[in-house]
C-alpha cells in the first residue's frame, strides 16, 4: 500500500496521535511534518482552493514516511469522497454532518459493501491495481471515517451516531459548534463547552476514536488526558504566520542577539 497506517494504529492503542494541519498546497509542507515524525496530517479542502491534483501531490509527497494522510473532504458526497480515497489515504474527515442519517450516508459513501456502497476502482490506492487483494481485505477495516461533530443538531444525535458501524473517529469542530448554537467567534462559551463535554464523554462511553485541533502543547496534553487521540497540534499557516511576527517583533524590538550562524542556520 502506498499510505501509512500509522494514525489508525496508535488510535486504536488508545494513544494520542500528533497532527498537523495543513492548509496550503505546496506538497513540501507534508514532506516537512513527515521529516519531523508528526503521526498524521490533515489535509484541509474544505475551507481553502486546494485542487484535486495538488491533494494527490499531497498524498504522493507521504508516500516514503509514516504520517499518515487524513484529507478533510468538501462535503459529504459521493463525488468529493471517491476520488480521494482511490487517491491512497490513510483516512478521510466529513465535514459538517447534520444528523443521525447524514452520518449514515458518510458511512455509504466512504466504505464498500457490506458496510457502504463506495464505488468500486482504487485505481492509486491499490498501487495501480497490483494489489487488489490486499486492498480489499483492509479498506473497510484500515481506511479511516472521520465524522465531523460541528453542528448543534449533530450534537443531538452524536449517541446514536457514535453507534454507526463504519464510522472510525469523530472530529470535534468548535467554532462552528459555537457559530450554530448561536455563540459566533466564542467556542469557550459555557454552553458550547457543555456541548463539547457531552461529545466527548458520549465517544469515550461507545470507546469511539474522538479528536479535536488544539493550538497549544498545553491544550494537546489536556485533550489527550481526557482521552482525545484524533488531534492537530497547529497548523502550517498559524505556525508560519506566528514565526513571521516573532521575528518581525524581535527586529523591531532589538532583541534578537544571535545570528542564524550562532544558532547553527546555514542559508544556500
Amino acid at each position: 500500500m502506498i499510505y501509512s497506517t500509522k494514525l489508525i494504529e496508535k488510535v486504536r492503542a488508545g494513544k494520542a496521535a500528533v497532527g498537523f494541519w495543513i492548509n496550503l498546497s505546496d506538497p513540501a509542507l507534508v514532506q516537512l511534518a513527515g521529516i519531523a515524525g508528526f503521526d498524521w496530517v490533515m489535509i484541509d479542502t474544505e475551507h481553502n482552493p486546494v485542487s484535486d491534483a495538488q491533494v494527490q501531490g499531497h498524498i504522493y509527497a507521504l508516500s516514503g514516511f509514516e504520517t499518515s494522510c487524513i484529507v478533510r473532504v468538501r462535503a459529504n458526497r459521493q463525488e468529493n469522497i471517491k476520488w480521494v480515497l482511490d487517491s491512497g489515504v490513510a483516512g478521510i474527515i466529513v465535514p459538517a454532518i447534520t444528523d443521525y442519517a447524514d452520518a449514515l450516508e458518510a458511512v455509504k459513501n466512504s466504505k464498500y459493501h457490506p458496510l457502504g456502497m463506495r464505488g468500486y476502482g482504487p485505481n492509486r490506492a491499490s498501487n495501480f491495481m497490483t494489489e487488489l487483494k490486499s486492498y480489499n481485505e483492509i479498506s473497510n477495516r484500515d481506511i479511516m471515517l472521520i465524522c465531523q461533530i460541528e453542528l448543534a443538531s449533530a450534537v443531538k444525535d452524536v449517541d446514536k451516531i457514535c453507534s454507526i458501524p463504519g464510522i472510525d473517529g469523530i472530529w470535534i469542530g468548535p467554532t462552528d459548534l459555537a457559530q450554530s448554537m448561536g455563540h459566533l467567534g466564542n467556542h469557550n462559551h459555557p454552553d458550547v463547552q457543555a456541548a463539547i463535554k457531552l461529545v466527548i464523554d458520549t465517544a469515550n462511553r461507545h470507546k469511539m476514536p474522538w479528536g479535536i485541533p488544539t493550538a497549544s502543547a498545553v491544550d494537546f496534553n489536556k485533550y489527550a488526558s481526557m482521552g482525545g487521540t484524533i488531534l492537530t497540534a497547529g497548523s502550517d499557516t498559524s505556525m508560519l504566520r506566528n514565526a513571521l511576527n516573532g521575528i518581525l517583533k524581535e527586529i523591531k524590538d532589538g532583541t534578537s542577539e544571535k545570528s542564524d550562524q550562532a544558532k547553527g542556520y546555514i542559508h544556500p
